[in-house]
């Protein structure tokens, strides 16, 4: 019977997650997003594991409100690119898609454990925002910024 739930759980979450990211392309966002390199605005792994880093239990939400509501000049490399609102979003939207993001996280951690670069520029997690190549400078990792 365990055997069964953690099947039945695993699976739900493969489908969860493919959701999130159908969601990301129906809507758009990889015109300006990627997973792990730049493009227009910050790559997802970088958003994911900031957000987590300093948003802890509010990381969701954080994500959430700046996907339904937009931001601009959150990174200092994107500084000059606004991320429209999504307000037509459901909140079953905006849960998907934002678990999705916080899943990428994950990349962004194995990329930096791994002592590999960044497949872009400035990507990093440790120091300023947008400064040099690879991992230990670029998007920033301070409170407050998404």
């Amino acid at each position: 019977m365990k055997k069964i739930i953690i099947s039945a759980l695993v699976l739900s979450g493969v489908v969860f997650a493919g959701n999130g990211e159908e969601l990301v392309k129906k809507n758009g966002c990889t015109a300006c997003h990627a997973v792990d390199t730049h493009k227009a605005a910050p790559p997802f792994a970088g958003i994911g594991m900031r957000n987590k880093k300093f948003e802890g239990d509010n990381a969701k939400s954080t994500i959430i409100n700046s996907i339904k509501h937009g931001s601009k000049g959150k990174y200092k490399k994107f500084a000059n690119s606004a991320m429209p609102a999504f307000k037509t979003l459901s909140d079953k939207e905006l849960s998907d898609i934002a678990d999705y993001i916080l899943a990428q996280s994950d990349k962004a951690k194995a990329m930096h454990k791994n002592g590999g670069g960044c497949k872009g520029e400035g990507m990093g997690m440790h120091k300023g925002m947008g400064q040099g190549k690879g991992m230990g400078q670029g998007m920033g990792m301070q409170k407050g910024v998404q």
